[in-house]
């Protein structure tokens, strides 16, 4: 593996006394669902005083031709290439107490290195804890409040009915490898997964960062502002429901996943025994129910869309 630190480049005029005790990562994974991690970088950033700490090489570890970076083309020639980055901020919360923001999309090289180029910038920094954020689709709906699981490098810490029911294997996010790679070295991770419905994925949906935004508060001792974002969400939440009213086979869709949605409350609650957990087969059962759920809803989508 090369040098991590050579990874990473600070600002120049970066106080080198600075220290943080929670750090922030709100980058990429498979799908920022409902663009709550992308709008909750912009609450915070928008709310509260803040700093560029440093950046990664991009060129080092993004994938371009898969992800393909939008440009501007005006009549006769290119312009505006829109660079994506990956960037280390520090910002103060309401309290004046400082904490890092790690966002930018998920890197798809070099995972290893840049997990090991976190950790330096987490001993740097002095942080005692780091929090992922992340949104992701599920078959939940817009009428209950959004539910966030957690993960983390060491278990014990987590809340009870905080974690899914389940073992199994599964295709890696970079987040994921972080996790493994911070709790391997001894550092405090918590994972938070906002469950957005499925059906909102596509759209900016506040809802899903304000979810995360509450649980970052709940599991951190940072004040930060919910401020526009709650009033939002609630006018956003008031534009679906009036949607759905004008379309029966969406009144539908939102009634069954109600119904899943108060079960998996009610597993959530109950205590967890081996002969509960699923086994592959029927995980794989499982999740096959649910793309076709996913099918199924985006067609339904097309005829009452809130875009």
């Amino acid at each position: 593996m090369q040098d991590p630190s050579t990874l990473f480049s600070y600002e120049r005029a970066l106080d080198l006394s600075l220290n943080a005790h929670t750090l922030v990562i709100t980058l990429g994974g498979y799908i920022d669902a409902g663009h709550a991690q992308r709008m909750l970088d912009e609450h915070l950033l928008e709310s509260l005083p803040n700093r560029l700490v440093g950046r990664f090489d991009i060129d080092q570890v993004f994938d371009y031709a898969g992800h393909r970076p939008q440009i501007v083309f005006d009549r006769d020639h290119f312009e505006s290439f829109h660079s994506p980055e990956i960037t280390l901020r520090m910002l103060e919360d309401a309290s004046g107490k400082p904490f890092l923001l790690l966002s930018g999309p998920e890197p798809s090289l070099q995972w290893e290195r840049f997990a090991a180029a976190v950790a330096r910038i987490i001993e740097r920094f002095g942080v005692q804890q780091t929090i992922i954020a992340q949104g992701f689709p599920a078959p939940m709906p817009h009428t209950k409040p959004i539910l966030v699981t957690m993960f983390g490098s060491d278990p014990t810490r987590l809340p009870l009915g905080s974690a899914m029911a389940a073992t199994f294997q599964m295709s890696a996010s970079f987040t994921a490898l972080l996790t493994l790679r911070l709790g391997e070295l001894g550092h405090d991770v918590i994972g938070l997964s906002a469950h957005v419905p499925h059906y909102l994925a596509g759209m900016e949906y506040p809802s899903g960062a304000l979810a995360l935004l509450r649980s970052i508060i709940e599991n951190t001792e940072l004040a930060l502002p919910v401020g526009e974002l709650s009033t939002t969400s609630a006018t956003v939440d008031t534009e679906i429901t009036r949607t759905v009213s004008e379309h029966t086979e969406l009144q539908d869709l939102i009634e069954q996943l109600e119904a899943q949605y108060e079960t998996m409350l009610h597993e959530r609650a109950l205590p967890v025994r081996p002969e509960d957990i699923p086994t592959a087969d029927e995980l794989g059962a499982q999740f096959e129910n649910f793309l076709r759920s996913l099918e199924g809803g985006s067609k339904e989508s097309d005829g009452g869309s809130t875009r």
